[in-house]
């Protein structure tokens, strides 16, 4: 029986140093993602790996030593089957893709280790699955993406995406700096994709059917900010495979050490300490009206009465690092 097989990834995030958040040892976790998934590809015996976008982490180009490239490179040559990516946000500056080939995965296109996700064909005997690319675009409209349709010929139809997307978008748009958050139902279209796959949003969506479509949104295969998310996120893969009688997607778990065992948990707690007593701090200003405004900002600070020395030294301190900056 006719059959292909992909596997889905994205957010990869290698970077030479690990977040600040961390104590374990962030690259070493990469690259092991990074060689499971290339057993992975074996094991399932796919067609191509399909990467969604933010390979990289850092964009400077020069942040990201030629060892790192040099060993994705090698790592990748040994996948038994072709790597294509689309581009991510931090894969490019300023979010211009025609600066792309002066960045590492430029480098990793002209190498021939990666290949430009745009329209690519995979065919096994009748069986034929066309894949189509869409990158980062902070622009990026909903006509856009539902302009992806399916051609004559065309058995099924993937599109990979690196955008916000979701079912159920949060009423809070600010928390991702303005951009737009697609929803699920409203890329629904007769000849659209079958299979929709997005990368950007690092939370662990799942899989989804919705209007008869697939939708695959497994999260990040890194795990960077210490966020009550990633610590109780256990990063994944997607196996995509596609019979004549239509798509069976499941998810795939890489093998990562405890959350407790590489974030520094006690940072974090510090940071939420901080956070909270800045959270008190700025509502007791809010509701305080003895501020003088002929004074300085420093001297009302320091006239608080009901605030606690820690919490003025604190205000102090931030204050004095804002102007220094």
């Amino acid at each position: 029986m006719p059959r292909k097989a992909f596997l889905f990834r994205t957010d990869v995030h290698l970077a030479d140093k690990g977040p600040v958040s961390w104590k374990g040892d962030y690259p070493a976790e990469i690259w092991s993602n990074l060689e499971q998934i290339g057993q992975l590809a074996k094991r399932h015996e796919v067609s191509a790996v399909l990467d969604g976008g933010d390979f990289f982490h850092i964009k400077t180009a020069n942040k990201t030593s030629h060892a790192s490239v040099i060993r994705t490179a090698a790592l990748h040559k040994g996948y038994p089957c072709p790597t294509f990516c689309v581009e991510g946000n931090h894969d490019m500056p300023y979010n211009n893709l025609e600066l792309i080939e002066r960045q590492p995965l430029g480098v990793l296109y002209g190498c021939g280790v990666f290949e430009h996700l745009r329209d690519q064909v995979f065919q096994d005997g009748d069986l034929r699955v066309r894949v189509v690319g869409v990158p980062y675009n902070p622009k990026r409209t909903l006509d856009q993406l539902r302009a992806v349709q399916k051609q004559p010929g065309d058995d099924f139809l993937v599109c990979i995406v690196h955008a916000l997307a979701t079912e159920n978008p949060p009423s809070k748009l600010d928390d991702f700096f303005g951009e737009t958050v697609f929803r699920y139902s409203d890329l629904v279209t007769p000849d659209g994709p079958d299979v929709w796959a997005f990368g950007h949003w690092h939370r662990d969506q799942g899989v989804m059917q919705v209007g008869g479509k697939w939708f695959v949104n497994q999260g990040a295969v890194s795990r960077g900010a210490l966020t009550h998310e990633n610590i109780m996120r256990v990063p994944q893969v997607a196996l995509i495979e596609f019979e004549a009688t239509g798509p069976l997607i499941q998810t795939i778990p890489l093998i990562v050490a405890p959350a407790s065992d590489v974030f520094d948990m006690e940072r974090k707690e510090r940071a939420d300490a901080e956070l909270n007593k800045i959270e008190d701090f700025i509502l007791l200003l809010h509701n305080d009206s003895s501020f003088d405004s002929e004074q300085s900002a420093e001297d009302n600070i320091r006239a608080l009465q009901d605030v606690a020395s820690d919490v003025r030294d604190l205000a102090l301190e931030y204050l004095a690092n804002a102007r220094e900056g």
